[in-house]
């Protein structure tokens, strides 16, 4: 009875002594999350909370696209043709609207001679890296290229049914310094004209090659007169040095110098060519484009 006894006092002790003994604790690892520094705090305004970065066209991957468009036109009592390039991730929900150039063709071409010459790869390229502001390119076709000047609807067709029509179906800028006009050879004739002539609507015009038409240089002065001082269009002028045409593109110029009329004036070699055309419709995207920067 006693052994009995001893030997549960023994087995108490040993219990008494393992509890006293700390028991290791469990190591458990401790977990980092990365902080998100792209989730607003309550301390931005909300102007910096934008959804989309502010250089779009950095992240703009969808090309500029050709279209081709048919309206009925009272003043040619035709249909008109002409072609348009929306620019890369063309946007309805843009708040400045688009700029345009109005391209015109020369004699003998249609309105996909801009096209021919490299405008929608040179247009892709400059706006998708981001070193010109997107716009969008009419390019009226002038199937009736072989009638004169005078008394000649083709520049009120523009001006009083194309322009409208843009303006009503795409998201375009509507201020006279988002509006210009340029064109190679006869397109540069009319180009001039309209542009001169309808001033307060266009804020640049580009003429390429550009012949004169009839009696354009003597009525040049009168012109300019028209226009207030100050507001007068952006004006470039260019052609080859060997161009069959340089004479009235030189006089053209001379007049401007002589009634003080800012512009840029360029000659460079080559000839009244499509290649010579090609070789500068990098230089004539930059220049409209700028205007718009």
């Amino acid at each position: 009875m006693r052994k009995n006894y001893r030997m549960l006092i023994l087995i108490i002790s040993i219990l008494a002594i393992r509890a006293c003994v700390p028991v290791p604790a469990v190591s458990t690892p401790t977990v980092f999350l990365p902080i998100d520094t792209k989730q607003p705090t309550t301390a931005d305004p909300p102007e910096t909370m934008a959804t989309q970065p502010a250089d779009a066209n950095a992240f703009c991957t969808e090309e500029g696209q050709i279209k081709r468009y048919r309206i009925a036109s009272s003043l040619l009592n035709d249909d008109q043709n002409f072609s348009v390039y929306v620019p890369p991730c063309y946007s309805e929900f843009n708040k400045e609207g688009y700029p345009v150039l109005y391209a015109l063709h020369g004699q003998n071409f249609t309105d996909e001679m801009w096209i021919d010459l490299g405008v929608v790869e040179l247009a892709n390229s400059l706006i998708m890296r981001d070193e010109i502001k997107p716009f969008m390119i009419v390019m009226p076709f002038e199937e009736f290229f072989f009638r004169g000047s005078d008394n000649n609807n083709f520049p009120n067709m523009l001006t009083e049914e194309i322009i409208p029509w843009i303006e009503s179906t795409f998201n375009v800028c509507e201020e006279k310094s988002c509006r210009a006009i340029g064109g190679v050879s006869r397109g540069a004739s009319w180009a001039m004209r309209i542009g001169l002539a309808e001033w307060e609507s266009f804020g640049a015009i580009g003429a390429h090659s550009m012949p004169t038409f009839k009696d354009d240089l003597k009525n040049l002065p009168d012109w300019l007169e028209e226009i207030p001082y100050g507001k007068e269009p952006r004006i470039y002028l260019d052609t080859g040095r060997f161009d069959t045409e340089i004479k009235s593109a030189y006089r053209f110029e001379q007049i401007l110098n002589e009634k003080g009329i800012p512009h840029e004036w360029h000659l460079n070699e080559g000839r009244h060519t499509e290649a010579y055309w090609a070789e500068h419709m990098e230089s004539y995207l930059r220049w409209y484009s700028a205007g718009w920067e």
